[in-house]
C-alpha cells in the first residue's frame, strides 16, 4: 500500500513545515533585523542556544505525552 503522506517520496508534512519555518524567520528577520547588529557575537549565540533548547523540550514533551518515548 502507498504511502498516502509520501506520494513522490517527500514526506510532505516536513517539507511543509520547513517551508513555513523559513517563511516565519525570513519574515522576523525583515521586521527585526535592524536590531542584529545592536547584539554581540556571545548574545547572538545565547539567543540561539535558548531557543534551541526551548524546541527540543518542546518536542520531548510531545513526543512522550503521544507515547513515543
Amino acid at each position: 500500500m502507498a504511502d498516502i503522506g509520501s506520494p513522490f517520496g517527500v514526506d510532505l508534512a516536513t517539507t511543509t513545515f520547513g517551508a513555513g519555518l523559513s517563511l516565519v524567520l525570513s519574515a522576523a528577520v525583515m521586521r527585526y533585523g535592524y536590531r542584529i547588529p545592536e547584539y554581540n557575537s556571545t548574545e547572538l549565540l545565547g539567543i540561539a542556544g535558548l531557543g534551541l533548547v526551548a524546541a527540543g523540550f518542546l518536542l520531548g514533551i510531545v513526543m512522550v505525552l503521544r507515547g513515543l518515548r
